[in-house]
Order: C-alpha cells, then sequence, then structure tokens
C-alpha cells in the first residue's frame, strides 16, 4: 500500500515495526520502480553516434596520456642533464673558474628555465666576476621563483649586488627580509651584509662637508670625518688628528673616537683615552648631534649634559674641480676601452676539461682579472655606454665605434651573455655590420638565452658595479 510521510507511525504501529524499518522499505520500493522505467528506444543512428563518441573519447584520452608520459621522460631526461652540467658549473666555481662557471649555469637553465638554484647560482658566479647587474637580476629572477627560506642564499646574494651597486638601502632591506624568514638562526652572511650596507649609508651622511658647532665661549669647533676612518678635530686654530670606529647595530649609532700622539703637542703627554659617543642626523642631513661622556667612560644613552653637542653641516668654500678625464668626450674613451676588452677577452671562450690544468686555470684568472680592472680604471660610466654599444652596434656614432662594438658583441654572446641579435631593419654603418660572423663564430654561438629576463637589466653589470 502507498504511505505517507505524515502515515508512517500509524501504518508501522498496524504491521508491528518500527517507522524506520518501514521508511527504508517505502525508499527501497522507490527505487526498484524508478528502475523498472522502461529505457527510451534509441534508433540506430543514435546508438552509432554514441558509440563513435565513446570511441573518440577513449582515443583522445589515450592519445594525452601517450603525450604526458613522454613529456614526464623528457623532463627527467632534462633535469638529469641540467643536474650534470649543474656539477660541472659547481666544479669550475671551486676552483675560481667563474666565467666557465657561469656558462655551465647558463647552459642548465636553457634545460631548466624554472630552478631558483641554478639562478641563485649564476648570481654568486657573477658576484665573482664583478658582474653586478647580471648578478642582482638573477637573484631576483631566483627569488620571483622561490621566495621561500629555503632559498635564503637568493636573499644573499640580492643584499650583495645592491650593496656592491651602492643602493644601500635597499640592500639592508633585502637582508632584513632574509633575516626574519630565517628567525633565530640568523644567518651570518646576510648580517655582514646588513651591517657593511649600514656602515656605508652612514660614512656617506656622516663624511665630505665638516660639522661645526660654537662653543658656550663663543670658541667654534669642527669635526671633519673622512671615509677612511681618519677624523680631524679643529679647535683654537689647531686640528687634533684621530681615527673612528662606527657601530650600527644599536639604537641611536655609535663610535669610538681615539686620538692620535701627533697631535697631542710637545709636553702635553700621552693622548686621552678612546671616547664613545652616540650620534644622530636630523634636519635632512644638515644637523649631526654627537654626545660623549664627560665625568664616566660608559656610553651614554641620552643626547643631553656637557658631551652634548649639536654641529651643523659647512658648506664647501669652493666647488670640486672636475675630473680632467671627463672632458674627453665619452665616446672616444668608450672606443679605448672596448678595444681593451676585445684584447683581453678571446673570441672564443676556452672549452676546459673537467679537471682543468693549473696553467688552464691561471689563464682563465688573468682574463678575468684583466676585465675587473679595466672596468675600475675606466668607471662606470664608459662601461654602461660600451654595454649599450655592444647590445646595439648600430647606434655608434662612427663605424669604427661600431665595429669594436660589433667584436665586443661577438665575445658576449660566445660567453652567453647576451643572446644571439636579431636583425635589425635600418643599418647605419652597412660597411661594418653587414658582415656576417666568421664559421667559427657561428658554430660556436650558444642558443639563444632566457627571454623573461629585460635585455639592459641583465647584461648591464657585465664586469660592472658602482665606481
Amino acid at each position: 500500500q502507498d504511505v505517507s510521510a505524515e502515515s508512517l507511525p500509524l501504518a508501522a504501529a498496524r504491521a508491528g515495526c518500527s517507522s524506520l524499518v518501514l521508511r527504508r522499505m517505502v525508499v527501497i520500493e522507490e527505487e526498484r520502480s524508478d528502475e523498472e522505467e522502461p529505457e527510451e528506444e534509441l534508433t540506430e543512428w543514435q546508438k552509432e553516434a554514441r558509440e563513435e563518441e565513446k570511441r573518440q573519447r577513449n582515443a583522445d584520452y589515450l592519445n594525452w596520456r601517450r603525450g604526458f608520459d613522454q613529456m614526464k621522460r623528457e623532463q627527467k631526461t632534462q633535469q638529469a642533464e641540467s643536474e650534470k652540467i649543474k656539477e660541472q658549473g659547481n666544479n669550475f666555481f671551486k676552483l675560481g673558474l667563474y666565467m666557465q662557471a657561469s656558462m655551465m649555469y647558463s647552459e642548465a637553465i636553457e634545460l631548466q628555465p624554472e630552478s631558483a638554484v641554478l639562478y641563485c647560482n649564476r648570481s654568486m658566479a657573477y658576484l665573482k666576476q664583478d658582474m653586478t647587474h647580471e648578478a642582482l637580476a638573477d637573484a631576483e629572477k631566483s627569488l620571483e621563483i622561490d621566495d621561500k627560506v629555503e632559498n635564503i642564499k637568493a636573499y644573499w646574494r640580492k643584499a650583495q649586488a645592491l650593496l656592491e651597486l651602492d643602493r644601500l638601502e635597499e640592500s639592508e632591506a633585502t637582508a632584513d627580509t632574509g633575516l626574519v624568514m630565517q628567525g633565530q638562526a640568523g644567518n651570518q652572511h646576510l648580517n655582514r651584509v646588513r651591517r657593511r650596507a649600514r656602515e656605508l649609508a652612514t660614512m656617506k651622511r656622516l663624511c665630505g662637508d665638516p660639522w661645526s658647532v660654537k662653543m658656550d665661549n663663543g670658541i667654534e669647533k669642527r669635526y671633519a670625518f673622512e671615509t677612511d676612518g681618519t677624523l680631524k678635530i679643529h679647535v683654537f686654530g689647531q686640528y687634533v688628528p684621530a681615527t673612528f670606529d662606527l657601530s650600527v647595530e644599536g639604537n641611536p649609532r655609535s663610535m669610538v673616537v681615539k686620538m692620535k700622539p701627533e697631535g697631542v703637542g710637545i709636553g702635553n703627554g700621552p693622548p686621552p683615552p678612546p671616547r664613545p659617543y652616540i650620534f644622530e642626523f636630523h634636519d635632512n642631513d644638515q644637523e649631526l648631534w654627537l654626545c660623549t661622556p664627560v665625568s664616566s667612560d660608559e656610553l651614554p644613552t641620552k643626547f643631553e649634559g656637557q658631551g652634548f653637542d649639536r654641529l651643523r653641516r659647512v658648506a664647501p668654500e669652493a666647488p670640486e674641480v672636475e675630473d680632467a678625464s671627463d672632458a674627453e668626450p665619452l665616446d672616444v674613451r668608450c672606443a679605448r676601452y672596448i678595444r681593451a676588452m676585445n684584447k683581453a677577452m678571446p673570441l672564443l671562450p676556452p672549452q676546459l676539461p673537467e679537471t682543468p690544468s693549473e696553467q688552464e686555470m691561471s689563464k682563465e684568472v688573468l682574463v678575468m682579472e684583466k676585465m675587473s680592472q679595466l672596468r675600475r680604471k675606466y668607471g662606470t660610466k664608459v662601461h654602461m655606454r660600451a654595454l649599450e654599444l655592444a647590445i646595439s652596434p648600430s647606434s655608434a656614432e662612427s663605424a669604427e665605434l661600431a665595429e669594436v662594438a660589433l667584436e665586443l658583441q661577438k665575445r658576449f654572446v660566445t660567453r652567453r651573455i647576451l643572446p644571439p641579435p636579431a636583425p635589425e631593419p635600418e643599418v647605419q654603418h652597412a660597411d661594418v655590420l653587414a658582415s656576417s660572423p666568421t664559421p667559427e663564430l657561428a658554430s660556436a654561438a650558444p642558443g639563444e638565452v632566457q627571454k623573461s629576463r629585460p635585455l639592459f637589466a641583465c647584461f648591464a653589470g657585465i664586469c660592472g658595479g658602482s665606481s
């Protein structure tokens, strides 16, 4: 009989069973009635269409599965090959052959473009070659892929590159981020970079124009801090030479000033003991607060008392004389620099064995040292212009400069520093740029490097950094 939900208790009582059992009987009966519904009649055409659709789905799945399995096999092969090349790069790095190491890492990156470790390793190899801009770009790419604590070395590389580029606040901030992630374990490399960034930032603010204050008796006192850690204290028309050591970890910052014996004067006895100071900058770095204890040797904690001076920055008496070398046109200096770079770098890098000989290692190290010396000699401005010309030789204002820039470009391409250049629509110096590269170079030029990195940001630091 049909039993509604409302009559279940009554029906259960009549049947001598629980309402729960009766409810289950009703549900089973409903399911049975559903199963007994006749299926829809299909035509032969509809049946064939359904069968064909089923066969097509099976075929599509099998094709997808075969492709997926093939992709996994290729990926495993690429990973294995990339690891092998990376290990060779690590071996070169341990031997001090940083240029060869960076080439190996570049080759491994082509097989594993999403490996944070490879970019991190190449960043360190670039740092060892004074290729600071490229080191920064690789460290940032590594962190873009993996910014977790397991990749803490990338924070170190980035902070170090920013430090060498004189981007001190960014360097300190990057080190702070890494140290926060590291937690109580700490990291000596990041601590060292952060401390150095703070020291250099403080020295930039402290040194330069001297600081002056008039004492209560009307006598002027001056402090002139130098970047080499020396200090001249002018008072009573004479100066006392001294040295200073900064401590940038506390708040406020502090220093220890030591007087030199030659500044005390004959018959005045030995120099006084070292004096501790705390200091702060105010008024947009135009005012310096200095405080030293008067009746004790303990470091002050507040700016107060007789040992507290508020010094103001003294304007320079005469403008600095411009470097005579800057009077020479930039492209003239750049041409000399590029010629020297081309002479220092062979057209093709040596193909070193897995275990190079002492002679091979010495020759490679000598090339790297020559390149670093040239960068320091000519300075960042000339170096950056040379890189612009290497990326686009046709932008040179003369055929002679375009020719040497093209030779520099070839050397960068063979070392996987620049990708092979794309054909340029307009060639300014056809007599130079229309000539094709030598067969030797064409066979040695590597495949195109990763396009995800901005070209100028990637290659603006070859053998570079701040001068």
